[in-house]
């Protein structure tokens, strides 16, 4: 990123939840790098943009399609990459071109002035190194999976792929979410995204596993969001749940709906480091270990696999999450099967059954540098940058596709007239069950508040500090007014760590077809003033 000569952010406010890219894209500026920002909200990213595009959450494909039109239209897409290294351009192009991309038209769905994305096509275009970084601003949509296809697409379309200060950067949630995820903690896939259905993968893991009569069948499992629709929909299907280091009574969309299918569960087991608005609904608590009580790995948002050291022993009984698992595993009459005596043989394990890990061990991933995956023989050095000569399709070329722009599965009207998006600050963390506990992050944020713009607050009547009540079709909360010109017109932003006025109670329970993430990001309220 450092090395860009572009840095293009959209649905990610780096500044404040990813401050160490943060630092990367201002490296990149002060080597000469233009940075263009696209978020409904000014946040402190989008004040060290050089173009700031302000646009309608839930409009990126739109953006998107419209910018590769324009860049189509001069001449500025690199045909060279796309002649020897993409397939589908012609479907692509088929599609951008439409009238519907063209810059009147999308400046009207966006709200994004017209020269500002013709000057933002051309510093894209003919940069020679733009970076894309994106994160859950734009996959926290119905449209979740076509937002990052059409960043692939750009990104395809001018060649700025498989080289320092190019790529397809996403920033991941949490620290270890691309670790969880290589690690096979999905529904549908084994580590190393090896697909469950597959029968030779089934059989491999099996075979290495032992036991005694096989592995669960090879099915696709449910989402975790598909999880509650399924404990409200079909009774009985799904007994017993175990929750291990999230808070879905805060993070979910739709937290009625959530709480009455937590409910619904004969058997509920929850495992965290602290008691939270989750745990309080279990049969059983266990006690984990926090990240710097334990020994292991993770993997960052740049593949990069690091040790992670224990600073202190755990309190009380708190144990690591997989010595808690294969206790439990071992209480079933698996003590074969999770025999491992330290995190080491556990890792050791991981990598005889993942291709991506199976050159690392905790010889070589102990010094500050690591090793990014795929990493498959002890002698290769990793990979830093992926796709330098090749996709990971059969004939190693990059799809692009041609994705037809979809509105938010709810859209403002005249009951409730305002977009809602939602997001985190800088003091928190995801639902505060760390962060609330500090004392002096809570002195900086003690509570949510909803952002609205000075004209949006002058025709609701609204003055900046005082309680209203924020109202969707799910549900309503009181909150406080933070009358701010940061915010886009129509628009309205709460961050979603406050319990006490929960985002989520708001936000609708509607899931991308395919990947199953909710959307987050874009609903329709109304403001009310408080009794």
């Amino acid at each position: 990123i450092a090395q860009a000569k572009c840095v293009f952010v959209i649905g990610s406010n780096t500044f404040e939840n990813h401050p160490l890219i943060g630092r990367k894209i201002m490296t990149a500026k002060a080597n000469g790098a233009k940075v263009i920002y696209v978020d409904p909200r000014l946040t402190p990213t989008g004040k060290q943009a050089d173009l700031f595009l302000q646009f309608y959450s839930g409009t990126d494909v739109c953006l998107l399609n419209g910018l590769m039109q324009y860049i189509i239209k001069n001449g500025w897409e690199n045909k060279e990459f796309i002649e020897k290294r993409c397939n589908g351009f012609d479907d692509l192009k088929k599609e951008v071109m439409k009238d519907d991309y063209n810059l009147e038209n999308v400046s009207t769905v966006t709200g994004v002035p017209v020269d500002d994305l013709k000057t933002a096509a051309e510093w894209f275009a003919k940069s020679g190194a733009t970076a894309i970084l994106y994160s859950m601003g734009i996959t926290q949509h119905t449209t979740g999976v076509d937002n990052v296809k059409s960043v692939g697409n750009i990104q395809m379309l001018t060649g700025n792929l498989g080289r320092p200060g190019t790529g397809v950067n996403a920033l991941r949630g949490q620290n270890n979410v691309q670790g969880a995820c290589d690690m096979g903690a999905l529904p549908v896939v084994f580590t190393a995204y090896q697909k469950v259905i597959d029968e030779a993968a089934h059989k491999k893991f099996s075979d290495a596993w032992k036991f005694p009569d096989g592995i669960a069948e090879g099915k696709n499992g449910y989402e975790v969001t598909t999880m509650m629709d399924v404990l409200t929909d079909k009774p009985g299907e799904l007994k017993c749940m175990y929750i291990m280091g999230e808070n879905p009574m805060i993070s979910d969309p739709d937290l009625t709906h959530v709480e009455h299918a937590l409910k619904s569960l004969d058997f509920l087991v929850v495992q965290d480091i602290f008691m939270n608005e989750t745990s309080v609904l279990a049969d059983v608590v266990l006690p984990a270990t926090c990240y710097a009580e334990k020994d292991g790995t993770q993997t960052s948002t740049e593949r990069r696999v690091q040790m992670w050291r224990k600073a202190q022993d755990p309190p009380g009984e708190a144990r690591s999450d997989w010595q808690i698992i294969a206790d439990i595993a071992k209480a079933m009459g698996y003590e074969k099967q999770f025999a491992w005596k330290t995190s080491e043989e556990v890792f050791t394990e991981m990598a005889s059954l993942t291709p991506s890990y199976a050159g690392m061990d905790y010889v070589r991933l102990n010094r500050p540098e690591a090793l990014h995956w795929p990493c498959p023989t002890k002698e290769h050095p990793g990979t830093p940058i992926l796709h330098g000569e090749k996709f990971g399709m059969p004939d190693g070329k990059g799809l692009m596709t041609a994705i037809p722009f979809k509105y938010q599965q709810e859209r403002p009207d005249a009951e409730y007239p305002i977009l809602l998006t939602t997001g985190r600050c800088i003091w928190h963390w995801h639902t505060g069950t760390m962060t609330r506990r500090s004392e002096n992050l809570e002195r900086e944020e003690p509570t949510g508040w909803i952002e609205i713009n000075p004209e949006d607050a002058k025709a609701m009547g609204i003055k900046n500090g005082e309680m209203i009540k924020a109202i969707s079709r799910r549900g309503e909360i009181e909150i406080t007014a933070r009358v701010t010109d940061t915010i886009k017109k129509g628009v309205m932003f709460i961050p979603f760590h406050f319990v006490e006025c929960a985002a989520n109670m708001l936000t609708i329970n509607a899931l991308d077809p395919i990947a199953k993430i909710p959307e987050s990001k874009a609903c329709a309220i109304k403001t009310a003033a408080t009794a």
